[in-house]
């Protein structure tokens, strides 16, 4: 029964190549922001994340060791501060080299339904394999200040599935935590679904739970402007994953 742990137990941890560095210092500009400490965790999550992940690659995709690790990074960035080491539910990640055109009938968000062909640049599945598009992941890897990080997002979804419901709350420690969470949460929802918002695109409006994914990739993203127009949405968000981004980027400052 306890086979796979004495395997896992038995398995030499996984080393992060120095190389890497030079990828993610170039391509990855989160990197440059983070603490010494801080870059030790990341360097063993990243490890993990790249060698025990299934990497699939789409229409013929060559799958180099850069994306591999631009990938692994940014997930691992969400993970960075959370008592969480590896993304165990994730079956597989599939890259595209660029955005994918799905057909069928979806929903538009508003309570309504298309057949119109529809282009996106990641999708997650409950328990399942991830879906990014390289060209938008490193787009968003390169130039965090324009507030989209497929990658953030994505795995911002895998982290809300952990409970089994995807419902824009994650896993939190104790009920009080759950419910300050939820109320902070749906009073910005209600807003940005009301009024639009200066930091949260209109996407956010969509449903709870892509309201928690693009709040995720605006808290690491533009955190200072998340502080200013959302200050108590900030504060729960640097509660859940123990990182104060503004304070990264004030210290660069």
């Amino acid at each position: 029964m306890f086979d796979w742990l004495r395997a896992r137990l038995s398995r030499p941890e996984p080393i992060f190549d120095p190389s890497w560095n030079v990828i993610l210092s170039s391509g990855f500009q989160h990197w440059s922001t983070l603490q010494p400490d801080e870059l030790a965790r990341m360097e063993l999550l990243v490890a993990r994340f790249v060698h025990a992940m299934r990497w699939e690659a789409a229409n013929r995709f060559e799958l180099t060791e850069e994306i591999k690790v631009m990938i692994a990074a940014q997930a691992s960035m969400l993970l960075l501060g959370l008592d969480i080491d590896e993304w165990h539910d994730v079956s597989s990640v599939i890259v595209h080299p660029s955005n994918v055109r799905l057909r069928g009938t979806h929903s538009t968000g508003a309570g309504t339904f298309t057949t119109s062909p529809r282009y996106i640049a990641g999708q997650a599945h409950y328990q399942g394999p991830v879906l990014l598009s390289w060209a938008a992941t490193r787009h968003g890897a390169k130039f965090p200040d324009r507030g989209q990080n497929v990658v953030y997002h994505e795995f911002a979804h895998r982290l809300d599935m952990l409970d089994g419901t995807v419902d824009g709350t994650p896993p939190l420690n104790d009920a009080d935590a759950r419910q300050r969470w939820v109320d902070v949460c749906t009073a910005a929802y209600e807003t940005v679904r009301a009024e639009g918002s200066p930091v949260l695109r209109d996407y956010a409006g969509t449903s709870t739970a892509e309201f928690f994914a693009v709040a995720t990739e605006v808290f690491f993203n533009r955190p200072l402007d998340l502080c200013e127009h959302e200050p108590a949405l900030y504060r729960e968000l640097k509660d859940y994953y123990c990182q104060d981004p503004a304070a990264r980027h004030r210290d660069l400052a």
